[in-house]
């Protein structure tokens, strides 16, 4: 019995380091996404990368000189929602691809308190488990 569980301990060590690479191989392929939308009365076009911040704006056409300030802005809002939207189901879709899915965080359990780039990046189990900065004032 000793041996199958040990064969069992190997499987599943085998099984982490497979799901562990194609985890590290996603998440590179998600630090390289980029999206561009135009909005759709096309005045504006607006590029994010992986993190949702804008890295590019461009008015492909003089439109946007007999807009408002406020229809202006509306247009690049709605443009950069496009992009962030796209740029969501692409890394969902990476991540489904990866064999799991994106953490919820709903339960409170062991896997929320997983610092993931930590344990991509080969971390401890220690500083992998380690409790997170909550943000905010640390001045107490």
């Amino acid at each position: 019995m000793g041996s199958s569980l040990q064969e069992q301990q190997h499987q599943a060590l085998e099984q982490f380091k497979k799901q562990r690479k194609a985890l590290m191989d996603a998440r590179t392929e998600i630090q390289s996404i980029s999206v561009t939308a135009r909005s759709r009365d096309g005045v504006v076009e607006v590029t994010v990368g992986h993190d949702g911040a804008p890295s590019g704006l461009r008015f492909p056409n003089n439109r946007f000189k007999e807009m408002t300030g406020q229809a202006l802005a509306a247009s690049v809002l709605e443009a950069m929602t496009t992009c962030r939207t796209q740029m969501t189901s692409r890394a969902m879709t990476i991540i489904h691809a990866a064999g799991t899915t994106a953490p919820t965080g709903l339960d409170g359990g062991v896997l929320d308190r997983v610092d993931l780039d930590k344990l991509l990046d080969g971390g401890s189990l220690e500083e992998v488990l380690a409790p997170r900065p909550t943000g905010g004032d640390s001045r107490g």
